[in-house]
């Protein structure tokens, strides 16, 4: 439990109490100046003194400090959520407790200060929006969590997968369908699970996963000699990969489409193009680019059904198959464009709690959706 706010004076013990015990049981001994990742000259609980005259009136409510580690080692991929990092049975990777005269109060972190510090490259998983880098997990009542991410901290939702393109008669969408598939849509990027958590943005960034580029429609046509003249099909080109860490993978189809990146979208692929007879000609739709600035794969031969751009909101829709020339009385198939993915959240919440978020600086998607998985 946090020190007490007022009354009785505080006695030694009660401080020894909350911080552990030092080496000599000198009230000096809790004048700290630690760094941990980046956060710099820290002292054991706010207002602390760190040096000079200190007394036992600055102990009044403060409280334990457990700083939760998002910042040592290299980029990584959905890693263990916070209250699993608090919880476990090594500090190393886990955690550092400010002062380091004991360690955190196994089983309820209520009367403690939990802060999660993000100061590394940190994806999310692809698939659900829901999927979330970093997530706070629950703790006890009483508790006060803030997730601070210094200037070499990112947190990224990943990319969505672009949609195939389509490339076959059947009704359906994707590969050997005639319609191109939609794009996946983007994961997220911070997930609060615990109500009145503060996100203090130091410089770094949060970001959400761009969805993925529709798939380009495909186009046949058969000449009219009783439907047994020549038959031509262009497929649709894929859709990009939606941007994101990990990036979105390119749909398949066409040619050029690419997959995002932690920092961009992947372009959609240009459909393909067929002729009849030199006077007919069928395009594959373009792919639509990844979210967030993918660009749109032309349409096939350069026609003008091009995919559309990835946006700021969601994936580039794919563009539909299409023709030039006389087709009077030919058997053919046109395929539409699949739609572009959504793009994940920069910060999601467990439904009903509360998120305090001073500033906006630096954070690229919603911060208001619900559901953290």
């Amino acid at each position: 439990m946090a020190v007490k706010a007022s009354g009785s004076p505080l006695s030694f013990s009660e401080i020894e109490t909350e911080f552990g015990q030092n080496s000599d049981r000198d009230l000096g001994e809790y004048r700290v100046s630690q760094t941990v990742g980046g956060l710099s000259n820290q002292p054991l609980d706010t207002s602390i003194p760190q040096s000079g005259a200190i007394k036992f009136s600055d102990f009044y409510s403060k409280r334990l400090n457990v700083v939760i580690d998002y910042h040592s080692g290299s980029t990584e991929n959905r890693p263990d959520d916070a209250r699993t990092k608090y919880q476990a049975g090594s500090t190393s990777g886990n955690r550092t407790v400010i002062g380091g005269f004991k360690d955190r109060i196994s089983g309820d972190s209520s009367g403690s200060k939990v802060r999660i510090h993000v100061n590394k490259t940190i994806g999310s998983a692809v698939g659900n929006v829901n999927n979330c880098a970093v997530r706070t997990g629950s703790f006890e009542t009483g508790t006060i969590v803030t997730v601070e991410v210094g200037s070499s901290g990112a947190i990224v939702g990943a990319g969505g997968n672009g949609g195939d393109g389509g490339s076959g008669d059947g009704g359906g969408s994707g590969s050997g369908q005639r319609n191109g598939a939609n794009g996946g849509n983007g994961s997220s990027a911070l997930g609060i699970q615990y109500s009145g958590t503060t996100v203090i943005n130091n410089g770094g960034s949060i970001t959400a996963g761009g969805g993925g580029g529709g798939g380009g429609g495909y186009r046949k046509v058969e000449r009219e000699e009783n439907f047994g003249g020549p038959v031509r099909a262009a497929a649709g080109g894929g859709g990009g990969g939606g941007q994101g860490l990990p990036g979105g993978s390119p749909g398949s189809s066409g040619s050029g489409a690419t997959s995002g990146t932690a920092t961009a979208g992947g372009n959609g692929a240009q459909g393909n193009t067929a002729s009849t007879n030199g006077d007919t000609f069928v395009y594959g739709g373009g792919g639509g680019g990844g979210a967030f600035n993918g660009t749109g794969g032309e349409g096939g031969g350069g026609n003008s059904n091009d995919g559309g751009n990835g946006s700021s909101s969601k994936g580039g829709d794919g563009a539909q198959g299409q023709h030039a020339g006389s087709i009077e009385g030919e058997n053919n198939v046109q395929g539409s464009g699949g739609t572009g993915g959504s793009n994940g959240a920069a910060i999601r919440r467990t439904s009903g709690i509360t998120v305090n978020i001073p500033s906006l600086t630096g954070i690229t998607g919603a911060t208001d959706a619900t559901g953290v998985s």
